[in-house]
């Protein structure tokens, strides 16, 4: 026996409404955010940004078995965001691509009667809840910014394996000494650490032993086509 199902009246529809846009309440989480907590708003978005920054100087210290950890205090991981603006800037990418993605979508239903349809059936269900997309976005971001960062890291890790970054001479006062200019890695408050290229080795140094670091000046292309040139000839001297 087939029953035919009558189209749902006005006060039915209005019992079943659509599911708000994550950009509405969003926007309307943000708003209240701002106005009613705005010191806690920065703090989070803060820690957002230095945790990002914070897995970029782990997955960089680690491609030179360097667990940067043991010796970093609170305050280096409280910059990590400063220290690595561009990390920082790339980072928030995922951000302008379900901007852009949601564009499309909302341009697609008005060009495509198919689309529109298929997007109306979908829109009830609970896949398209406020909390499930809030979910996958989240998760989306977080994990691209994970993957970039690691891809990022191992980028500079392997320009400075090749020899190519900033060199600099270190003056110490315990006694070591070293002929080849090496690159300089970065710093913590307490540690600088350094690259050998023709060595293939890390040096930790403290911050105490050191009287001065001088840093090369030249610029980035003389500065990469002096350090092949220093590398090349290290690796023949016998």
């Amino acid at each position: 026996m087939t029953s035919l199902r009558e189209p749902q009246s006005a006060d039915q529809t209005a019992q079943n409404p659509a599911h708000p846009k994550l950009r509405t309440v969003g926007k309307s989480i943000a708003e209240r955010m701002a106005r009613e907590h705005p010191t806690l708003l920065l703090t989070l978005a803060y820690l957002a940004l230095t945790f990002v920054g914070m897995i970029h100087d782990l997955w960089f210290y680690f491609y030179f078995k360097i667990n940067i950890l043991d010796f970093s205090e609170t305050s280096d991981f409280l910059l990590a965001a400063i220290r690595n603006p561009l990390v920082i800037i790339l980072s928030m990418l995922p951000l302008a691509i379900l901007l852009g993605f949601q564009r499309m979508r909302d341009f697609a239903s008005q060009k495509s009667a198919w689309y529109s349809g298929h997007r109306t059936r979908y829109a009830n269900t609970r896949w398209n809840s406020v909390t499930i997309r809030a979910l996958v976005y989240g998760w989306f971001v977080v994990v691209y910014a994970i993957a970039f960062t690691q891809f990022y890291a191992e980028r500079e890790a392997n320009r400075i394996k090749d020899g190519k970054g900033r060199r600099v001479s270190v003056l110490r006062n315990d006694g070591i000494a070293s002929d080849e200019q090496p690159i300089l890695l970065g710093a913590t408050g307490k540690f600088i650490f350094l690259y050998f290229p023709s060595r293939k080795a890390t040096e930790i140094v403290p911050v105490e032993s050191t009287v001065a670091l001088t840093v090369d000046s030249r610029r980035t292309r003389e500065r990469e086509r002096d350090s092949l040139k220093a590398l090349e000839q290290d690796s023949v001297t016998p």
